[in-house]
């Protein structure tokens, strides 16, 4: 038969933690000896070896009773010169950290504080990831719905593009280069159209008739820009409307398209190591002197006051003064203000 004390024992697992106390396995002050734990593992943690297992450790959000085990597992290696004949450290991290497991271990505190844990995940943590779990899933969906409606849209501009490259007879390799290697072949597809006009007499000739017809006898010749690539070809405007050959024509100079140049290729040179050199006085050739006495406003006052002795006018006694009058003088013309 097998051995009762090795039994499963099905237990609520909102239940969990009353359980423990309740069998008395953990005390009923388990809650003041957990902080009395976290406050020695607040301070233990401040000296502690270069270990990168340990800085994992530490990592995590909370640190419980396994930890610290694990802990002392690694200062067993560390701490191994510190071990006297008897058996024991004098480091002083190993007697914190040996002191932190005793306290744990002590009336089954780490059980109290791990079926606390243990029931706080089962009950949000893990109810709390799986809402975001869905929500997740559910945004990758719609992402991946949006991926497949752009990588369709994105087919069909690329449809177009290449549509309307093909209208205007380039690759679309580079389509700046393309559209200015098309406008070399212009003045040669103007020259073959020049030369098609001749034989449009006929045409012009019958439009001509019929507009006479229409408009009763009217003496206006038609289409007269055809008339003159009819008989002239492929000429300057200068020609068509003053009808003399310009001595010279001067063409646009066609430029090459630049390559793109990449952001790394920059050279930016020693911007801001040299200190750019001022001028203290800056000399613009120009007297203020010499320019007030050059300057003619064109303006003159003429009093027609004769001189009373006096040095001005008294303003109080307007019969007494005379009119004074302001010629000013501006391209040619006279404005006689008059001023009382």
């Amino acid at each position: 038969m097998q051995d009762h004390q090795n039994l499963p024992i099905d237990i609520q697992t909102s239940k969990l933690l009353d359980w423990l106390v309740d069998r008395r396995h953990c005390s009923l002050k388990w809650q003041g000896q957990v902080r009395t734990v976290r406050e020695k593992i607040a301070v233990a943690i401040q000296d502690m070896p270069e270990n990168e297992e340990i800085k994992r450790l530490l990592a995590g959000s909370y640190i419980h009773y396994f930890h610290c085990l694990r802990i002392v597992e690694i200062l067993k290696g560390t701490e191994a010169s510190t071990k006297n004949i008897f058996g024991r450290y004098s480091s002083q991290r190993m007697k914190d950290w040996q002191e932190i497991v005793s306290l744990y271990e002590k009336d089954n505190t780490y059980l109290a504080e791990l079926a606390s844990l243990f029931v706080r995940n089962i009950s949000y943590e893990i109810p709390s990831l799986k809402k975001q779990i869905g929500k997740c899933q559910q945004l990758q969906q719609e992402y991946s719905r949006k991926e497949e409606e752009y990588q369709l849209a994105a087919t069909e501009m690329r449809e177009r593009f290449y549509s309307s490259c093909k209208q205007y007879g380039i690759t679309g390799d580079d389509v700046r280069r393309e559209l200015l290697a098309l406008v070399k072949d212009l003045p040669s597809q103007l020259d073959e159209i020049g030369a098609g006009a001749e034989g449009l007499s006929e045409a012009i000739d019958l439009y001509q008739a019929c507009v006479q017809f229409v408009c009763e006898s009217s003496t206006d010749q038609v289409v007269p820009l055809l008339r003159h690539m009819q008989i002239r070809g492929n000429t300057t405007i200068y020609e068509w409307r003053r009808g003399v050959k310009p001595t010279v024509v001067e063409r646009p100079e066609m430029e090459e398209a630049k390559e793109s140049i990449e952001p790394e290729a920059i050279d930016w040179g020693d911007f801001g190591a040299e200190s750019v050199s001022v001028p203290e006085t800056v000399d613009y050739g120009i007297s203020v002197e010499e320019a007030s006495e050059e300057i003619d406003w064109g303006i003159s006052l003429e009093s027609n006051a004769q001189e009373n002795g006096t040095t001005g006018l008294d303003e109080g006694d307007r019969s007494a003064a005379d009119t004074a009058q302001i010629v000013v003088l501006d391209a040619g013309s006279e404005v006689n203000a008059a001023c009382r």
